[in-house]
């Protein structure tokens, strides 16, 4: 297999494993278990609703990295996407973590997801996904 091959499946391995983890995160958003909650750094919640909406926002993203990673040759503009949510995703996280509130999960939580766009970036130049 040439290295474009195994770009494509790099790619692909690690769309399906990030839909995964954002399946779990949209799940533990809308239950918002207090031990979860406190291990992760924050305090009790004393008002769901925008925690539950994340879960809904990671829910969905979920679907989108299964149904890019399904798609196989034929997800170059879905992967364009999905990098920009992970880097602009990274971003907002680790300004958050600097600036407002420093609690750990949301820095690793920055830190890996701009490790998971800037590495699908440079394995879809790798197996020449077109990003435009």
């Amino acid at each position: 297999m040439n290295s474009n091959g195994r770009s494509a499946r790099y790619v692909t391995f690690l769309l399906w494993s990030t839909g995964f983890h954002a399946m779990a995160t949209g799940i533990g958003l809308l239950l918002q278990p207090a031990e979860l909650l406190l291990w992760g750094g924050w305090g009790p919640v004393t008002e769901p609703f925008f925690a539950a909406q994340g879960g809904v926002f990671h829910l969905l993203m979920s679907v989108l990295y299964g149904y890019a990673a399904w798609r196989g040759r034929d997800q170059h503009a879905l992967l364009t996407f999905i990098i920009l949510v992970k880097l602009t995703a990274a971003l907002f996280l680790l300004l958050y973590y600097f600036f407002v509130t420093a609690i750990w999960l949301v820095l690793v939580s920055g830190v890996i997801d701009g490790a998971i766009g800037l590495v699908l970036l440079m394995l879809s130049k790798r197996a020449e996904v077109r990003h435009a």
